[in-house]
């Protein structure tokens, strides 16, 4: 006879498998290839606008078609109506590339605490991958993925304090008030 607990080892089980398994797939495979960029000189507002129309959350930015930065749609949220893009962008910019593994991704994600990585071929910008696409294709289990205790959030989630709860930026700001 199964009892109950044993069960839910047979699925743990299955799904760390399914996840060693896509874990070995290549980046190409996972990442979004209709990439959002935008000029360092945009506004932060236009580029906003953009990335909502799109309903993507990060933009890698260019000057002279060379990736400079990367931004997050919640870093342009308190930006003032004419600021300039390479006032909020974050940059040295944390890439993977091209024929690199979906776990090495992962393991880059969160060794650099960040939601996405721009993946270049030989030095040249060809898509992003984020948790999100690392979640759809199995790679990082959905209860592992890091979501404010508060809104439910997936973005800008980080731990308060060690062992604490976890909220995102918006939430974060809101306690601070």
């Amino acid at each position: 006879m199964i009892t109950s607990h044993e069960r839910v080892d047979v699925a743990t089980e299955e799904q760390r498998s399914t996840v060693a398994k896509n874990g070995e797939r290549r980046v190409t495979e996972l990442m979004s290839w209709a990439l959002l960029t935008a000029p360092l000189t945009m506004p932060c507002k236009d580029v906003l606008a953009l990335a909502a129309t799109r309903a993507v959350h990060h933009v890698p930015v260019l000057d002279g078609g060379v990736m400079v930065g990367i931004v997050c749609s919640c870093d342009l949220r308190t930006a003032g109506g004419a600021e300039m893009l390479g006032r909020r962008m974050r940059s040295p910019v944390v890439t993977i590339t091209a024929n690199a593994a979906a776990n090495e991704a992962l393991t880059s994600m969160k060794r650099h605490d960040v939601g996405a990585l721009p993946v270049l071929y030989h030095g040249f910008l060809i898509g992003i991958v984020t948790t999100g696409d690392l979640v759809r294709a199995r790679v990082l289990p959905e209860q592992e993925r890091p979501t404010c205790s508060s809104c439910g959030a997936h973005h800008h989630v980080r731990q308060t304090h060690p062992g604490g709860t976890q909220h995102c930026l918006a939430c974060r700001e809101r306690r601070a008030r």
